[in-house]
């Protein structure tokens, strides 16, 4: 029996002692949002199940619905996944709420495809989800999850690098935490623990300018990657952008976030806490160099 916490009895649903994982009903993602966190999350815990099926492959129930497979020798995103089903739990209320079904939708620097599978179950039979991911292990898992969940329709993996430029450039991947891969410029010598990949821009293919959501995650590219999207601005179908922002990997985190607005975006932020909120870029910069933020644009 999963025994969970004392107050998952105030819901009347429910009992304090639930049946085994399997015996649970699939978990809504539609019903993710900051108000309900506590609750979703233990119920999403309790339904969370991990079995490993190669020496590099494990099978996850993930945000307590799908099924994904993941790297057992990561240490940064699968031992949550694994363990407690989610991962980044305010940026995925926050998608939640901003992926709409039709939806065309970009996931930029997909990794192993968590965000993907769940905006692709989001975005319905008549949306879709292009996931860019470079590293081709991560992509193939990303396949592989969409197949399970019967979502193979609906996504779109390209193993590409997005850049500012259609050139080579040098791709690292760090073996225990690929999450954390990232792009170099290409000087003409291959560094260690890197691969030498084509690079393109964001505007660079006809069907990539009918993004409607583009969430950007890749690991300080985020500036480069959008100056290759800037082709998108006369398409007018880019309405919404989910972006990770670190400040200090940036010469001028200021220009940049205002050379997002001056497409016609308002700025807000995803609080940990609480959601999507207004912000100000002075806001934004008054917090650490170092710290991630997920910033959201919309127009």
């Amino acid at each position: 029996m999963a025994i969970l916490p004392s107050w998952f009895s105030r819901d009347r649903r429910w009992r304090r002692e639930l049946p085994a994982p399997n015996s649970l009903p699939l978990f809504d993602v539609h019903a993710l949002t900051p108000s309900r966190r506590e609750y979703n999350q233990d119920f999403i815990r309790a339904r969370c199940q991990a079995v490993g099926v190669a020496p590099a492959q494990t099978l996850a129930r993930v945000l307590g619905r799908y099924k994904m497979y993941v790297d057992p020798q990561d240490y940064g995103l699968s031992p949550h996944l694994m363990l407690d089903g989610y991962w980044e739990m305010p940026t995925t209320e926050a998608l939640v709420q901003c992926v709409r079904p039709g939806m065309i939708v970009a996931d930029v620097g997909a990794n192993v495809g968590y965000f993907t599978i769940l905006m692709a179950d989001l975005v319905g039979s008549s949306g879709k989800v292009m996931a860019f991911e470079p590293n081709p292990a991560m992509a193939e898992r990303i396949r592989r999850s969409a197949y399970l969940n019967g979502l193979t329709e609906r996504v779109e993996i390209y193993p590409v690098a997005l850049h500012d430029a259609n050139c080579p450039v040098s791709f690292l991947m760090p073996s225990d935490e690929p999450k954390n891969a990232y792009i170099a410029p290409y000087e003409g010598v291959e560094l260690t623990g890197g691969v030498i990949l084509d690079a393109e821009r964001l505007d660079s293919r006809a069907d990539w300018h009918s993004i409607e959501l583009l969430k950007i995650d890749a690991e300080g590219s985020e500036e480069r990657i959008w100056a290759g999207a800037s082709g998108l601005r006369h398409s007018d179908r880019l309405r919404t952008i989910v972006l990770e922002f670190q400040p200090g990997r940036y010469t001028d985190p200021r220009a940049f976030i205002k050379n997002i607005c001056s497409w016609g975006f308002g700025l807000e932020w995803i609080d940990p806490a609480s959601g999507i909120e207004a912000v100000t870029i002075d806001a934004i910069l008054a917090r650490r160099s170092d710290e991630d933020v997920m910033l959201v644009f919309r127009r």
